[in-house]
């Protein structure tokens, strides 16, 4: 038997989650390529538009900055409900879909939204990240976990096929990782940008960045393991003969993230599967990746503070023009825009 082969369960009586993924995946996808585009366009078009003040913009050029500013303002809210319309879609494609059966969808889903709306507060707010591009990818790793994280957890949705669930956490740890290493060339990119300067600020706010970091890593990881679990409990076995359940799993990630390694939960190769051994695997490889990257990104952000500080005597008679500066006019130019879309001055 190929070990790569996924055979999968049936689940009749629930939607098909390969298919959710599949769509809410590949909408990530373009989402992402929409983040390049803008990466290399937006500055240029938002500037045109605050400048065009006597008459109105093509309608394509219109709809852009319309899509921009609106990302920029209610990203989550257009992802989540992106994920509501492709879970109905898919639902009601299975099966007709009951009144009480909606109302559990939608009571699930409330709950969900204000899950996600928490986390979000604590953890990933549009400024955490003073630099736009980890800012960004920070949110496309956020709106990668809480996709997966609702497949997994509906009851009325069966758990995707492991390539499938997989694939789409391997892309998020990936940008996770990017971030880290883009932390270690220039610790100051995961600088919280809502705080003030001062003595040993860089430092503390290098180190919240990367705490951040690690935990969306924990997470993808945790959501790795549940899925292996969910399509098969079979992958993971405890010493005791117990059953094994959902905190079981967050339990088995933590302790092997933190290459404790009791052994009393561990992961089987079942019938030849590997899935299981795997996702072990990326989890230590992930551990020591993620070990340097921290230790790495805090002691280059405590030498980056230390050289600043050493130039601030220097540059007190000039007026430099700070990343903080930078980032709050180009916060400043989204509002004008916004605000022009409102009163349909474009």
């Amino acid at each position: 038997m190929n070990p790569f082969v996924n055979e999968i369960p049936v689940y009749e009586t629930l939607a098909n989650g390969n298919a959710i993924i599949i769509i809410y995946d590949l909408f990530i996808l373009l989402l992402f390529l929409f983040e390049l585009f803008l990466f290399y366009n937006k500055e240029r078009i938002i500037s045109e538009v605050k400048q065009n003040k006597t008459k109105k913009i093509k309608p394509v050029r219109r709809f852009l900055v319309k899509l921009i500013v609106n990302y920029e303002y209610q990203g989550i809210l257009m992802v989540t409900g992106v994920l509501l319309v492709i879970s109905l879609l898919v639902v009601s494609l299975h099966h007709q879909i009951q009144i009480g059966e909606l109302i559990g969808i939608l009571g699930s889903f409330a709950v969900f939204i204000v899950i996600v709306f928490l986390v979000q507060h604590l953890f990933m707010k549009i400024d955490q990240f003073q630099d736009i591009i980890v800012s960004r990818f920070m949110d496309l790793i956020f709106y990668l976990v809480l996709g997966h994280y609702f497949v997994l957890f509906a009851n009325f949705i069966s758990p995707p096929s492991l390539p499938l669930g997989l694939l789409g956490l391997s892309f998020a740890l990936m940008l996770c990782f990017s971030v880290m290493i883009r932390a270690i060339a220039n610790p100051t990119l995961i600088r919280s940008s809502v705080s003030k300067r001062r003595k040993y600020h860089e430092t503390a706010s290098i180190l919240k960045g990367m705490l951040v970091l690690v935990v969306s890593e924990m997470s993808i990881l945790y959501l790795m393991v549940y899925n292996c679990f969910k399509i098969n409990p079979g992958f993971y076995a405890a010493n005791s003969d117990r059953a094994l359940d959902a905190f079981d799993m967050l339990y088995y990630m933590v302790i092997s993230f933190a290459t404790i390694g009791y052994g009393d939960i561990h992961p089987v190769r079942f019938n030849g599967i590997i899935y299981g051994e795997l996702v072990a695997m990326v989890i230590g490889l992930a551990s020591m990746f993620s070990t340097a990257c921290f230790v790495g990104a805090v002691v280059a952000g405590a030498a980056q503070m230390s050289w600043n500080q050493g130039l601030e005597g220097k540059n007190q008679d000039k007026d430099v023009p700070s990343d903080q500066d930078e980032h709050n006019e180009r916060r400043s130019m989204i509002s004008v825009i916004h605000e022009k879309l409102k009163n349909k001055e474009l």
